[in-house]
C-alpha cells in the first residue's frame, strides 16, 4: 500500500514541478508590476499620515495662539510679557518654555531672573543670541516655499560671515556643504531612487540662514524649526497685536514633539498589511503601531517626510508580512496557468484522495493492535490483585479474620472491577449504536461510593498511593443506574492512577449540593495540557505522546464516563488543580430529565 501511493506521488511531483516552473518564469514580470503597484498604495497611506501629523502640529500651534490672544486681550501685551510662563500654563497643558520679544528685538522673556529650572536656563542658553537677532542659524519656517538647491547655494554664498556673532560662526561655504548634506535623506528606498536619478532631491526641504527676526517678518504667526546641539526644536510664534509687534513664542523639544506626532498615529489594526513608524532626524523611531514592533528602520517599504514643521522627520511604512508579495505574485502565476492548474488539481485531488485513504487504513490497523494490547493489559491488572490476595488465602499467611474479611472484598471488589473493564468495551459500543439501557431506581449512592472507595483505596494504598475519602454524610439519595454511576467513578479513579508521578496522591470528595451528587477525583499528576481539557474525552485520545508514554488504556474510559453522566443528565469536566495535577468533577442531577 506504501509503495503504491509513493509511485503514485513520484508519478505526479515530476509534472507538477515542470508546470509550475513554466508558470513562474510568465510571472516574472507580473510580480514586478505588483510590487510597484503595493508600493504606490502604502505611499499614499504614508502621504495620508504624514499629512495628519502636520496638522496635528499646526493644530497644537492655533490651540496656542488662541490662548495668546485671550490673555493679551485681558492683560495687554507688556503686563502678560512680566509673567507669561505663569499665565500661559494656566490654559496650556502641553508642556514646553515659553519666550517674548519686545517691539525692538529683545527678549523680554524669559530673562536671567526668570531661571527656575534647569530646563529654562539651557533655553536661554542656547536660543537667546538667536532670538535677540543677535545669530544666524539654519532655519525651516513653515512660511517659507522650499528652495531649489542651486537658489538655496547661491543664496548662501553671498551672506556675510561678520554678520554672525563669533560664538558659533559659520562660514556661507560650510554652511552651504552642510546644507546639502541636509538635502540627502538617510532611509531608502528614497535614497536609492536619488542614486538611480541624481535629477531627483530625496528630500524637498532645505534649510534658511537667518536670525529670528528676518525669518518672521512680513508674516503674523508661524512655526520655525531649528536643530539645537543636534536636537529638533520647534517654535510657535504669534504677534497678537501686529500694530504693538510684540511678539510670544513657545518652544517645544523633543518630549513634546515626540508627543504631539505619537498621537497622530492611527490606531492598531489587526488586518492591517503594514506598520508604521514615525522616525526623528536620526532615523529612529519615537512613535511606532503596532506599539513594540522593531524593523530595520533605515530600510521601510515607503516613507513621507513630514514637511518644515518636523524637519527631516518621516512617517515610515514597513510591510508586515514582507512575503505578501511573492504570495500575491503567486496567486497572479495560479491565474496565468489556469488550465494547467485546474488540471494538475485533479491530479492532486486523486493522489490526497489515495494518500489519505492510505494513512487511514493504517492508522485504523495500528489503533486495532493498540486496542487490543491495552485492554490486555487493563484484564490482566484486576487478575493480578484477585490472583495475589487468593494465593495469600489459599498458602494461609493471613490468619487474622479481619484481614481475611477485608482482602475476600477486595477479591470481590477486583472481580467487579474486572468485570466492568469487559463492560466497558461492550458498553462503548452499545453507546454508539444507541443501544445502551439504564436501570433508573431510587438508590443511596453513600454505600456504593463506600463500596468503591474500600475496593479501589485499599488497591491504591497497595501500590503505594496517599489516598483519602472526603464525603459528607449520607445519605445521597439519587434516581440513577447505581452500577453505570459506580463505573464513571471507576474510571475516573483508573486514569488518576495511570497517569501519576512521583507524588502519588489520590483523594476522592463526594457530597449532595442542591439535589446534585458531585464527585471530585483529585490528583498530583502531570496534568492535562491547556486546551485539550475538552479534547480528553474523545474516543481512543491521548493528551500528549510524553504523558501517554508507557501508560496502558483503552482509551475509552473517560469517554465512557462523560456518555454515562450525560445519559443521566449530568457532566464530567477536567479543570487544572491548583499546585498541579488535575481535579476531574462529576455531577448529577437528583433525578435524570425524561427523554422523549
Amino acid at each position: 500500500m506504501k509503495r503504491s501511493a509513493f509511485i503514485f506521488f513520484i508519478a505526479i511531483f515530476v509534472p507538477s514541478l515542470v508546470l509550475g516552473w513554466l508558470a513562474l518564469r510568465t510571472a516574472g514580470e507580473q510580480r514586478v508590476l505588483i510590487e510597484r503597484q503595493a508600493a504606490d498604495l502604502h505611499q499614499a497611506e504614508s502621504d495620508v499620515i504624514a499629512q495628519g501629523v502636520r496638522a496635528l502640529v499646526e493644530e497644537k500651534q492655533q490651540a496656542f495662539i488662541e490662548i495668546v490672544r485671550t490673555l493679551v486681550a485681558e492683560r495687554g501685551a507688556p503686563a502678560l510679557a512680566e509673567n507669561y510662563a505663569g499665565r500661559l500654563t494656566e490654559s496650556w497643558t502641553d508642556g514646553g518654555i515659553p519666550f517674548a520679544i519686545a517691539p525692538d528685538g529683545r527678549l523680554a522673556f524669559p530673562l536671567n531672573k526668570d531661571l527656575n529650572d534647569e530646563a529654562t536656563s539651557a533655553f536661554l542658553r542656547d536660543n537667546s543670541l538667536f532670538l535677540s537677532n543677535k545669530f544666524e542659524a539654519e532655519v525651516y519656517s513653515s512660511q517659507q516655499l522650499p528652495a531649489a538647491r542651486e537658489e538655496m547655494k547661491n543664496r548662501q554664498a553671498e551672506a556675510k560671515p561678520g554678520a554672525m556673532a563669533k560664538s558659533g560662526r559659520v562660514a556661507a561655504k560650510e554652511f552651504a556643504d552642510k546644507a546639502d548634506q541636509q538635502l540627502n535623506r538617510t532611509i531608502y528606498p528614497q535614497k536609492a531612487e536619488a542614486a538611480a536619478a541624481p535629477s531627483i532631491l530625496p528630500s524637498k526641504l532645505a534649510p534658511e540662514l537667518s536670525n529670528f527676526q528676518n525669518a518672521v517678518q512680513g508674516a503674523a504667526q508661524g512655526i520655525l524649526a531649528r536643530f539645537v546641539q543636534d536636537d529638533l526644536q520647534v517654535l510657535f510664534w504669534t504677534r497678537p497685536e501686529p500694530k504693538e509687534n510684540w511678539l510670544f513664542g513657545l518652544m517645544l523639544g523633543p518630549e513634546q514633539l515626540n508627543q504631539i506626532a505619537a498621537a497622530a498615529l492611527p490606531a492598531a489594526s489587526s488586518v492591517s498589511p503594514s506598520h508604521i513608524a514615525i522616525l526623528n532626524d536620526k532615523t529612529r523611531p519615537i512613535a511606532r503601531q503596532p506599539a513594540g514592533f522593531d524593523a530595520d528602520w533605515k530600510r521601510p517599504f515607503v516613507a513621507t517626510e513630514i514637511g518644515e514643521v518636523l524637519p527631516h522627520w518621516e512617517v515610515a511604512l514597513y510591510l508586515a508580512n514582507p512575503g505578501q508579495l511573492t504570495d500575491s505574485a503567486r496567486l497572479v502565476t495560479v491565474t496565468l496557468v489556469l488550465l494547467i492548474a485546474l488540471a494538475l488539481a485533479a491530479i492532486l485531488a486523486g493522489g490526497y484522495f489515495v494518500a489519505a485513504d492510505t494513512r487511514r487504513q493504517l492508522a485504523l490497523a495500528q489503533k486495532k493492535t493498540d486496542f487490543v494490547s491495552n485492554v490486555s493489559h487493563e484484564l490482566k491488572t484486576p487478575l493480578t490483585s484477585i490472583r495475589m490476595f487468593a494465593d495469600l488465602l489459599a498458602e494461609g499467611r493471613v490468619q487474622e479474620p479481619e484481614k481475611r474479611e477485608r482482602y475476600l472484598r477486595i477479591i470481590s471488589g477486583e472481580s467487579e472491577r474486572l468485570t466492568r473493564l469487559v463492560n466497558n468495551v461492550l458498553d462503548f459500543a452499545r453507546l454508539e449504536k444507541n443501544r445502551k439501557i439504564y436501570e433508573m431506581r431510587e438508590v443511596d449512592l453513600h454505600p456504593v461510593v463506600e463500596r468503591i472507595w474500600e475496593s479501589e483505596g485499599g488497591r491504591l494504598r497497595e501500590a503505594g498511593f496517599a489516598v483519602e475519602w472526603e464525603g459528607a454524610p449520607g445519605p445521597y439519595a439519587m434516581v440513577c443506574d447505581a452500577d453505570a454511576v459506580s463505573q464513571v467513578l471507576v474510571n475516573l479513579i483508573s486514569n488518576a492512577e495511570k497517569y501519576a508521578t512521583r507524588r502519588r496522591e489520590i483523594t476522592l470528595t463526594t457530597a449532595m449540593k442542591d439535589d446534585w451528587f458531585v464527585a471530585e477525583i483529585l490528583d498530583r499528576g502531570p496534568g492535562v495540557p491547556r486546551g485539550l481539557e475538552e479534547k480528553i474525552f474523545d474516543a481512543f485520545f491521548r493528551a500528549d505522546d510524553s504523558l501517554s508514554s508507557g501508560v496502558q488504556g483503552s482509551g475509552l474510559g473517560l469517554t465512557l464516563a462523560r456518555r454515562i453522566a450525560r445519559d443521566h443528565g449530568g457532566e464530567v469536566t477536567c479543570r487544572i488543580r491548583e499546585g498541579g495535577g488535575t481535579i476531574f468533577a462529576l455531577k448529577i442531577p437528583h433525578r435524570p430529565p425524561v427523554h422523549p
